[in-house]
């Protein structure tokens, strides 16, 4: 009974024209507590600006000039066009499904409640305790260690989970402004969107998440003193290139492998 209220809340605070405010309180607290609409809105904000003045918030044009820049721009912010059906959970809690996508230039889910071109998105709460579920894809917010050593936060895609290891996938996307041609025997340079691609390794004993490097004796460092030896010589004998996301999914299905057996001798 109170999922269905908080769905029904959540579901209605999609469709009209509300202004959600900022709290404080916890969304592990809002997934037990919710008891109102007023409470479940606080799942969700409004998106802080809109792709179009965030595209061209710095730069000194006309709004034909935008319009006519927006429609050149190469490239896309999102990991997938299109909205797709989703499930959102808190704590584990099904919420409820939705139309969702995920701008990663803004770093925002976008949901809706129906695929209409016309019904506003609303871009949902940055949370540690919220994931997104696709039919091909998990997408959560997340603490994690970055290539620099610096704990930040972003949204991280799941590409494989195991017993011990999770493997998962960071999308970054920035804005490149176009350049107009310098004379008319050259052409325009259109603005463009550029992305890149970091994976990161969460360890389920521990539950850090770490950027997993491309060098092999780095990369060795991110498992237990048992599984490197073997982990190196699977890396060795079949010569995998760990830049590439097929060998990180096998040293990763290795590693749980591993993990998995050694729990099981140590327990007989």
């Amino acid at each position: 009974m109170k999922n269905n209220l908080l769905l029904g809340c959540l579901l209605l605070s999609l469709t009209g024209g509300i202004t959600f405010a900022q709290v404080s309180q916890s969304t592990s607290d809002i997934a037990s507590q919710a008891t109102t609409c007023g409470d479940m809105q606080a799942l969700f904000t409004n998106s802080g600006q809109s792709m179009h003045n965030l595209l061209y918030s710095n730069l000194d044009v006309t709004a034909s000039a935008q319009s006519i820049a927006a429609q050149n721009i190469k490239g896309s912010p999102f990991l997938v066009d299109n909205f797709e059906k989703s499930t959102i959970y808190v704590n584990d809690q099904l919420l409820g499904s939705f139309y969702s996508r995920y701008n990663a230039f803004n770093q925002e889910i976008e949901i809706k409640k129906t695929d209409l071109a016309e019904e506003q998105y609303k871009a949902l709460r940055k949370d540690e305790n919220i994931k997104v579920v696709f039919n091909d894809k998990v997408i959560e917010y997340s603490s994690f260690v970055d290539e620099k050593g610096k704990v930040t936060q972003d949204y991280l895609v799941s590409v494989l989970s195991g017993p011990n290891y999770n493997l998962y996938q960071r999308y970054m996307i920035n804005f490149v402004e176009g350049k107009p041609a310098e004379n008319s025997m050259v052409s325009d340079i259109p603005s463009r969107f550029t992305n890149a691609t970091e994976y990161y390794l969460k360890d389920s004993n521990s539950n850090l998440v770490s950027y997993v490097p491309s060098k092999k004796s780095e990369i060795l460092e991110l498992f237990d003193t048992n599984e490197r030896i073997q982990i190196a010589a699977l890396i060795k004998k079949k010569r995998l290139n760990l830049k590439k996301e097929s060998s990180l999914l096998e040293i990763m299905n290795f590693a749980n492998s591993i993990s998995s057996d050694y729990a099981s001798k140590e327990n007989k």
